[in-house]
């Protein structure tokens, strides 16, 4: 475990867990959004959705960090086959996007967000991927740095080619 807290578990997430990826995506678009979610409902309904769907299809990963029962950082890889969706995501060959990595304000900076990134990179490996992407925010820009990610603004890219990066 990336912060040595012994009550901390941290798994790949499955379907029964969507609930909780929902809800903590949610939290992270009211702070993005700084005024809140004009039409939270339907969001929910939508991410519902798509993460039931996409975590069963193999081409969407996630892991979660738990403190007892309750979920309290998450995060994603997605690596899609179909060059369609490839396109929509803005990703080329051998390219993977990180995304709906969050961790709730009580946990921060205790290594969580580190070690599901570890995680999003290690499996990426695995899978032959050369390169992940993302797009970082201000607060998680510091993380990515640490992590190898280059690139300026938000767009950041990490290489996974033997003795590069994580």
């Amino acid at each position: 475990m990336g912060d040595g807290d012994s009550r901390l578990e941290y798994r790949p997430a499955g379907r029964a867990d969507v609930g909780a990826l929902v809800d903590l995506r949610v939290e992270f678009m009211r702070i993005v959004k700084d005024r809140g979610l004009e039409d939270e409902a339907l969001w929910r309904a939508e991410l519902s959705d798509r993460f039931a769907r996409d975590l069963g299809s193999g081409e969407f990963v996630a892991w979660v960090c738990l403190d007892g029962a309750r979920l309290v950082a998450a995060s994603g890889l997605a690596c899609p086959a179909d060059r369609a969706r490839r396109a929509e995501l803005g990703l080329g060959g051998g390219e993977g996007l990180v995304l709906n990595m969050f961790t709730l304000g009580p946990y921060r900076r205790r290594g969580i967000a580190s070690e599901l990134l570890r995680r999003s990179a290690e499996e990426a490996r695995a899978r032959g991927l050369t390169a992940l992407r993302l797009q970082a925010t201000d607060d998680g820009r510091p993380l990515y740095e640490r992590a190898g990610f280059r690139g300026p603004g938000r767009d950041m890219v990490l290489d996974l080619r033997p003795a590069a990066g994580l």
